[in-house]
């Protein structure tokens, strides 16, 4: 995803714009836009295709390294578990079954 980034801050360079100015091009949000160039998210490619426009970008290299950051960003997100992960119950369920109890006791003693 590194070299995509780079090449996503150097259509913003030639571009010329500040990132306001091309947001109102983009048709995206100004923050949305930093987390593109910071590498944080994967723009849509219908927004890297608007900024090679702008930028005077190739758009048959720009769509192989988006390719590449997408499957790169798909496996980093799901890492592959080698053993199973052991359950644990949080402090609600807990609250949970000592309410149901409690009441299970109540009502049978109120049937005395």
């Amino acid at each position: 995803m590194d070299a995509f980034v780079v090449e996503l801050r150097r259509l913003r360079n030639e571009a010329g714009l500040t990132l306001r100015e091309l947001s109102l091009k983009v048709h995206v949000s100004d923050s949305s836009l930093s987390r593109y160039f910071t590498g944080q998210a994967l723009p849509p490619w219908e927004v890297v295709a608007t900024l090679a426009d702008l930028g005077g970008g190739d758009h048959v290299e720009l769509r192989r390294l988006w390719e590449g950051a997408r499957r790169t960003r798909r496996q980093s997100r799901w890492p592959v578990v080698t053993e199973k992960p052991e359950r644990r119950y949080g402090p609600v369920v807990g609250v949970c079954a000592l309410v149901a109890a409690s009441g299970a006791v109540g009502w049978a003693l109120g049937r005395r």
